[in-house]
């Protein structure tokens, strides 16, 4: 059974937004497919309100995208990912969330593309890969909002 997970601290809280200027969403989608390609498809999944948020999460799930392959298809990490060359994953390990809580924005969004781009250079029969897009959102701030009400 799983244990309850503690509640996170502020300074954790902190590293896993980052500093968003808000104004977007961040929402994600997984690309599925089966039988090696032959049925394939999008679906969307959750949304994030910092780019961070999502760069965590995509890390994580591609990362445990490629577990799910490696496990069947009876590979280490190490037969598959490398240190250097256009495949290259850095870090080059398993998502770990303390330590790549450490990571910046950029080094998560290539480790998450980096990682979810294995499964497309061994040609996995089946597998998800999480992607996300930035969403604008258009909002009325309270001093426009202010403005207004207060027309003739």
């Amino acid at each position: 059974s799983k244990r309850p997970c503690p509640s996170p601290d502020d300074d954790v809280l902190r590293k896993m937004t980052g500093q968003d200027e808000g104004g977007q969403i961040y929402e994600c989608s997984k690309y599925i497919w089966t039988d090696k390609r032959a049925h394939c498809y999008s679906e969307p999944d959750r949304k994030f309100a910092a780019k961070r948020l999502a760069l965590l999460y995509i890390a994580k799930q591609n990362c445990a995208s490629l577990q799910t392959y490696l496990q069947s298809s009876g590979k280490k990490w190490s037969d598959v990912c490398k240190d250097e060359g256009c495949y290259a994953v850095k870090p080059n390990k398993p998502f770990d969330f303390p330590a790549f809580l450490e990571l910046s924005d950029e080094e998560l969004f290539e480790y998450g593309r980096e990682v979810g781009n294995v499964l497309n250079v061994q040609k996995a029969p089946e597998g998800v890969i999480y992607r996300f897009a930035t969403v604008e959102i258009k909002t009325t701030s309270a001093s426009d909002l202010y403005r207004f009400l207060n027309e003739a």
